[in-house]
């Protein structure tokens, strides 16, 4: 039994290394997502495609950082980055992955993960999140914006804008439901 569990594992170790390093543009489907509960448990990571619109104002991220917001996640670990065979995952966020307790606590106390671990659905300004799921405004899908806020007008939605804007550009409501949230940003690093 110990050995179909190490084949199975080795397996998906290899499928996750494939989509991680898939250039071709791609939607997360049941084909693309790979499980690898041995290792990190919780919800399958999914290959995820991007498009971030870029405002006159700019981006401080790199195409390697935006890369690495989208990314699954799970390789190795977010804060020494060894590849150990068991990965532990952040209990909150599910997406930042620790080889050890004491990597854990140093990411979330010393490199910042306390302030960017989300639950799932929960934003706050200046998030990072991809838009997904619209009906109406199927061209939006995949682009990557900065969340300015609750929407004060409409509850359940969010005001977003473009990375890079600058003051007196669009911002557009959008809700919850069609955000998707991104690895935290003390992963990225």
């Amino acid at each position: 039994m110990k050995e179909l569990m190490d084949v199975v594992l080795k397996d998906c170790q290899n499928n996750l290394n494939g989509l991680n390093k898939s250039t071709t543009v791609r939607s997360a489907s049941s084909l693309e997502r790979t499980v690898n509960e041995a290792t990190a448990g919780g919800d399958p990571p999914q290959k995820r495609t991007h498009v971030m619109p870029i405002g006159r104002g700019g981006t401080s991220l790199s195409n390697e950082e935006i890369n690495n917001l989208i990314d699954v996640g799970g390789l190795q670990c977010d804060c020494c980055k060894c590849k150990s065979k068991k990965l532990l995952v952040c209990q909150r966020c599910k997406k930042a992955y620790y080889c050890s307790a004491e990597c854990q606590k140093k990411q979330w106390r010393e490199n910042g993960h306390k302030l960017h671990c989300r639950k799932d659905g929960e934003f706050k300004a200046e998030d990072l999140v991809q838009i997904a799921r619209l009906k109406n405004k199927p061209e939006l899908n995949d682009k990557i914006v900065r969340v300015v806020g609750p929407d004060k007008n409409n509850e359940g939605r969010y005001e977003v804008r473009m990375e890079g804007s600058v003051k007196g550009d669009k911002s557009f409501s959008i809700a919850a439901g069609n955000l998707n949230q991104l690895r935290p940003y003390d992963c990225r690093k």
